[in-house]
């Protein structure tokens, strides 16, 4: 038997100007308004540096994808979105729909990441 879809999970925090947002769970249309909202009280932090540590996000449709990716445009020029230790699932979908292009993936724990 399937395990159901698992809860999204979502926290930010701020160490001067990066935010870290650690999400889980799986993110698809049912919670897309839930994660639009959470997006944008993130970024009223104006943050220079944005990283998303997707370790723990089981499934992320195409339409969270954007969500998520499309935060870079908050971003200061020339800054690129972080996607940390995304799931193959989850780098399949930044990958098949063009979005990888707009942010760096790693495979490295945020926690070195932060400047």
């Amino acid at each position: 038997m399937q395990p159901g879809p698992q809860p999204l999970g979502f926290a930010a925090k701020v160490t001067g100007s990066t935010v870290l947002i650690v999400v889980s769970g799986d993110f698809d249309a049912g919670n897309a308004a839930s994660l639009a909202q959470r997006l944008a009280e993130a970024l009223e932090h104006e943050p220079r540096r944005l990283v998303f540590d997707m370790a723990e996000a089981g499934f992320v449709d195409c339409a969270s994808a954007r969500l998520i990716v499309g935060t870079h445009r908050s971003l200061p020029a020339g800054i690129r979105l972080v996607i940390s230790r995304p799931p193959r699932a989850v780098r399949r979908v930044l990958q098949v729909t063009g979005l990888d292009v707009l942010c760096d993936l790693t495979g490295s724990p945020p926690e070195l990441q932060m400047v």
